[in-house]
């Protein structure tokens, strides 16, 4: 029983980063983009649209497997 619970966890802990990626993904990327001297995105839409139009809507998801293979494990076990 404990050991469903706990793919229970890590299959949860999954969903929850796939569903909040994309605006984690554009939060930083603006953050990076206020440090450039000429500033690539206008806000968080123009950011999104630039990020869909140049690698796709799955470019929204770039780097999500490195922030999954450490958060399934974690919420699996806690």
């Amino acid at each position: 029983m404990r050991v469903a619970r706990q793919w229970h966890g890590g299959i949860a802990g999954g969903l929850e980063i796939c569903c909040t990626f994309p605006t984690e993904y554009v939060k930083t990327q603006l953050q990076l983009d206020e440090r450039a001297s000429k500033p690539a995105y206008k806000g968080p839409i123009d950011c999104t649209v630039k990020t869909v139009k140049g690698h796709g809507f799955l470019g929204l998801y770039r780097g999500l497997s490195s922030l999954l293979y450490g958060s399934i494990p974690k919420k699996a076990v806690g």
